[in-house]
């Protein structure tokens, strides 16, 4: 697993799905408002990370590969933040050139109150309305671009659905064909909205509630997580599926196999589970994009997940860290 971590750093991988701004506006409580019974918060710092779709940029950026990106900003501000945050994590402009930007909707934004570590209210600034038809098309370019022009190649693909309109069945097909053309891997955080939608990709990383309301039914216990996962691999024709299940660990399923295989666990303390989901499909990916087994890459995530859900808010963890935990 050590020599597949060594090869981190040569990956290159493309990020597609809903990019947003994660914002931090923190700050001290010691009076209540006397306009209404709110607290009153001193702001005493500000800080944006990229979210959604680019908290998986951060985590694969935090393990040293190459990422590009596809999907949409609005013409505001926020994207202009964005677009910094991306800079600052090493991305290119040639790397950020799938970011298309649109005038009718806003960069999804996600303003977050704290007083100390609890957090008061939160804001979000979105638009859930499907893409035009022409943004969609561009997306769909920008992708067929990376996987057939970029160097070096991309060895894989994620997408990151939120369900903010940027994945839609056109772009997910349009990306299975270009993806299967190149021998490029495909990798789905996927949302209910298009769960059914994902037919013939690398693996789906569902958690074992998106996955029960996929089939319509609870996955409480091994039996049932078994069964839907084996229903859920026949029926998208997946090679793997990786249900995350919390405290239970990580269920895997691999085509033209009957049986899963469950990995425990390897939290020691869980403070924050917040991106722990994206974490997992990142460090996946990377592992087999660097010829990894399915079952070291789910060993690998797993001791990755149970690094950063030690930490307040969406972590990330490096190589150096997951070596000294082996």
């Amino acid at each position: 697993m050590k020599d597949v971590l060594s090869r981190f750093a040569g990956s290159h991988i493309l990020v597609v799905g809903d990019f947003m701004v994660d914002e931090y506006i923190k700050g001290s409580v010691e009076r209540i408002s006397p306009e209404a019974p709110v607290p009153v918060v001193v702001e005493r710092e500000v800080r944006t990370v990229p979210g959604g779709a680019g908290n998986v940029v951060r985590n694969l950026r935090s393990l040293g590969a190459q990422v590009s990106v596809a999907g949409v900003v609005g013409q505001d501000e926020a994207a202009g933040i964005l677009r910094a945050d991306f800079a600052r994590l090493g991305l290119s402009e040639a790397d950020s050139a799938g970011l298309i930007a649109v005038a009718d909707r806003p960069t999804t934004r996600k303003t977050r109150i704290m007083a100390g570590q609890q957090q008061i209210v939160r804001l979000d600034r979105e638009s859930e309305a499907a893409l035009s038809d022409g943004s969609r098309a561009k997306i769909i370019a920008a992708i067929q671009n990376f996987v057939e022009n970029a160097t070096p190649r991309v060895q894989a693909i994620i997408l990151s659905d939120y369900d903010k309109g940027v994945i839609r069945p056109d772009v997910i097909q349009a990306t299975v064909e270009v993806a299967r053309r190149h021998d490029c891997f495909i990798a789905v955080d996927p949302q209910v909205t298009h769960f059914q939608d994902y037919k013939d990709v690398g693996v789906l990383t569902p958690n074992h509630h998106e996955a029960g309301r996929h089939l319509k039914r609870k996955l409480v216990d091994d039996a049932d997580v078994h069964a839907g996962g084996l229903e859920i691999l026949e029926s998208l024709r997946a090679k793997m599926l990786l249900i995350t299940r919390g405290e239970k660990g990580i269920t895997l399923f691999q085509a033209g196999q009957k049986t899963a295989e469950n990995f425990p666990t390897m939290a020691r303390e869980v403070f924050d589970v917040t991106g722990a989901g994206d974490t997992v499909i990142s460090v996946f990916t990377l592992a087999i994009a660097a010829g990894a087994s399915a079952q070291d890459a789910v060993r690998l995530s797993n001791l990755a997940a149970g690094q950063v859900v030690a930490h307040l808010g969406a972590a990330t963890v490096t190589v150096s860290e997951l070596e000294a935990a082996l």
